[in-house]
């Protein structure tokens, strides 16, 4: 019976490696994910930079009374594509944003279930010393029933008949 606690434990201990493992790629990609994520950030940031830069200088034209009407609308319409960069690199961002949430959930899930294995392995260790314990218990109990039972023989055989 010791064997089978043995065997249990060491089934528990590659287990808990294995989730060892899991824990650590799914840590990788959770680092990886959130560097997309502040990379996506980064971008949003520097298009919404280039839109001020775009307006501080069409500013700056108007300042100086040498802007035409064909000036101020193509402004307009390079403030329109730069609004839609930024859309865009605010979807992306979104997006990575959802991608880093999910790989935080799956390495939460992995680091509950290393926890998990880590307690089934106490577990079987606690099992395999009590096992151990209770054999020794035993072992202890048939020497002590063997003292007892060469002393009433040894007792018998002196006693006269």
């Amino acid at each position: 019976m010791s064997s089978d606690w043995k065997l249990l434990a060491d089934v528990r201990e590659r287990q808990k490696t294995v989730a060892m493992g899991v824990v650590a790629r799914d840590r990788a990609a959770a680092e990886e994910s959130q560097a997309q994520l502040r990379q996506a950030e980064a971008l949003r940031q520097q298009q919404v930079q280039n839109k001020l830069q775009h307006w501080e200088a069409t500013r700056g034209a108007l300042s100086g009374g040498r802007f035409s009407v064909a000036e101020f609308r193509h402004a307009g319409a390079w403030s329109g594509a730069l609004d839609a960069q930024i859309a865009e690199a605010g979807e992306a961002a979104a997006q990575a944003g959802r991608a880093h949430t999910e790989r935080e959930q799956v390495l939460e899930q992995s680091r509950r279930q290393l926890r998990a294995a880590h307690g089934e392995v106490e577990k079987a260790r606690q099992m395999q010393q009590r096992a151990r314990a209770e054999h020794l218990h035993l072992q202890e109990l048939r020497i002590e029933d063997t003292n007892e039972e060469s002393t009433a023989q040894a007792w018998a055989m002196r006693r006269p008949a």
